[in-house]
């Protein structure tokens, strides 16, 4: 299982690579009034770390409430 979790990971690594080689032009972005020049590959690379962590948030959130509701309470 570990060869096919290191395979895996080397196989993202690979794709990112790739993507910030062939996407190197800039992408205009604004937020909340906020103007900024970055290049593409960061702002997906950043949209899919955003990603990652929320949804990290969530399933711990998920977790800690199932097991409120699963365990019984101690008197």
């Amino acid at each position: 299982m570990r060869i096919f979790s290191l395979l895996l990971l080397l196989i993202v690594f690979g794709a990112v690579v790739i993507l910030a080689v062939q996407n190197e032009e800039s992408v205009a972005l604004t937020f909340l009034g906020w103007n900024t020049q970055a290049q593409l590959w960061m702002v997906v690379a950043a949209g899919y770390l955003l990603g990652m962590l929320s949804g990290r948030m969530s399933a711990r959130a998920l977790k800690r409430s199932w097991g409120h509701v699963v365990e019984p309470r101690r008197a």
